[in-house]
């Protein structure tokens, strides 16, 4: 089943200059290495004025190095040596800050991640909430509609969950609700969306997928889920079912509130043929003249 880029409207660095498209040409840093540049430049003429000296007075130089190296030859080791292991621990101790505040960045980053899951997935079933559900939703009809590709959705039901909740308790109906998320989400693709409508309610969409792949996978669901054998204290293992509304071939002009609308009528028809049934509606008479189909 279908997890940061920097926010579009962030604002420049001080001293940046924007232009008309948004995008920052000349930043603060590029006029510092401009103005470190041009003073680089205004070296040549002294880099000229002590080679022209070196190449006249090159006896006198070296005679001069010889002296100064045999005279204070140690005190430019020591300066050498000091030099090397001083910028060496200077560079353990930068690349050090370094690791911690990359290490600290990466400890934020999953912390953040960690938390955008949380507040993307029911913490009962694991599967999207409905205000992330929407908006997964919401991305999926708008490519479909850019793509002109095929989509198709499930919206899968707990037969006579309000029963469980009753004879069993709320503890035992949490167990069959995360039970039945865990056979959507291996019945499905990876690529699909899944997400908890409602209390008892779950709502899958189905990319690229036609009306067939659509019912077999809805058929996958609702068999995987007939399987089950709910293990209960202190009394015999409970089965449980589900009723499952197709659709496939929705309009490529639906938004959210309509395909919540279809997938809404299908469910209905569902629940009116039967329960542990998988019904196949096509869109409504106002979208295409179809008619259910019943498996």
């Amino acid at each position: 089943m279908t997890e940061p880029s920097p926010p579009p409207n962030e604002t420049p660095p001080a001293g940046s200059r924007t232009a008309r498209n948004g995008a920052v040409p000349f930043t603060a840093w590029a006029r510092r290495y401009g103005y470190v540049g041009a003073l680089l430049g205004l070296g040549s003429p002294l880099g000229l004025l002590a080679l022209r000296y070196y190449v006249l007075h090159r006896g006198l130089i070296h005679s001069w190095i010889a002296w100064e190296l045999r005279v204070y030859g140690w005190h430019y080791i020591y300066a050498a040596i000091g030099t090397v292991l001083a910028m060496a621990a200077w560079g353990l101790w930068a690349g050090r800050r370094l690791d911690d505040q990359r290490g600290r960045a990466e400890l934020l980053e999953r912390a953040a991640g960690r938390l955008r899951h949380l507040a993307a997935t029911d913490g009962l079933t694991g599967v999207y909430v409905r205000r992330h559900l929407l908006e997964k939703l919401e991305e999926e009809l708008r490519r479909a509609e850019r793509y002109k590709t095929p989509i198709a959705s499930l919206f899968v039901d707990v037969d006579n969950f309000k029963h469980f909740n009753e004879t069993h308790g709320h503890i035992f109906g949490d167990e069959v609700l995360r039970q039945i998320a865990r056979v959507i989400q291996k019945s499905v693709r990876e690529s699909d969306v899944v997400g908890r409508y409602g209390g008892d309610e779950f709502l899958v969409m189905l990319p690229h997928a036609r009306a067939r792949e659509a019912m077999l996978a809805a058929e996958r669901v609702r068999q995987g889920v007939e399987a089950l054998s709910i293990p209960k204290e202190g009394g015999p293992a409970v089965g449980v079912t589900v009723s499952v509304g197709v659709i496939a071939e929705i309009p490529h002009r639906a938004d959210v509130l309509r395909f919540l609308d279809i997938a809404d009528q299908a469910l209905r028809r569902s629940k009116g043929l039967g329960k542990n049934c998988t019904i196949l509606c096509d869109t409504p008479a106002s979208d295409t003249p179809h008619s259910p189909e019943e498996t």
